[in-house]
C-alpha cells in the first residue's frame, strides 16, 4: 500500500509540481502516480483556462488508452477522477485513493480527502490508465 497520507495539507500552487513547495491538481495526480510507478505527463495551464484543460485531459484520456471505470473498486492502481466544478468543462482533476474517498486539491484549502457522495454531483468520471 502506497502512503499518501503526507500530502494533506500541501498548499495548493497553480501549476504546482512540487509537494515542497505546492500542487496543483493534475501536480497532485502526477505525484501519487509516480508514488505507484507510473508517470503522466505534464500539463502547465492556468488554473483558470477550463477549456484547455478539458481538452487536454481528454486527448491524454484518448491517447494513453485510459479505460472509463463505473463504479470504483478498492485495490490496484489509482483511478483519475474528472470533475466539473465549471458546468460547462471538466476543470478538475482528483485521484479516488480507496473506501469512497477521492484525494484532490483546493484553492483555499490545500490537499484534502473528500467522500465520492460529497462530490456525486461534480463527477464527470473516473478513469483507469491500462498502458503507457
Amino acid at each position: 500500500m502506497v502512503d499518501l497520507r503526507d500530502l494533506i495539507g500541501v498548499k495548493f500552487v497553480s501549476g504546482g509540481r512540487d509537494v515542497g513547495t505546492g500542487l496543483d491538481c493534475w501536480g497532485l495526480a502526477m505525484e501519487i502516480y509516480r508514488r505507484y510507478g507510473m508517470e503522466l505527463p505534464d500539463f502547465v495551464v492556468d488554473s483558470f483556462a477550463f477549456q484547455i484543460i478539458n481538452q487536454m485531459v481528454w486527448e491524454e484520456i484518448q491517447s494513453r488508452k485510459w479505460e472509463q471505470v463505473e463504479e470504483p473498486r478498492n485495490g490496484g492502481a489509482p483511478l483519475v477522477v474528472l470533475m466539473r466544478i465549471h458546468p460547462k468543462y471538466v476543470n478538475h482533476v482528483g485521484v479516488y485513493i480507496g473506501n469512497g474517498r477521492i484525494m484532490h486539491t483546493r484553492k483555499d484549502i490545500g490537499v484534502i480527502i473528500s467522500g465520492c457522495s460529497q462530490l456525486r454531483q461534480n463527477i464527470e468520471g473516473f478513469y483507469r490508465l491500462c498502458s503507457q
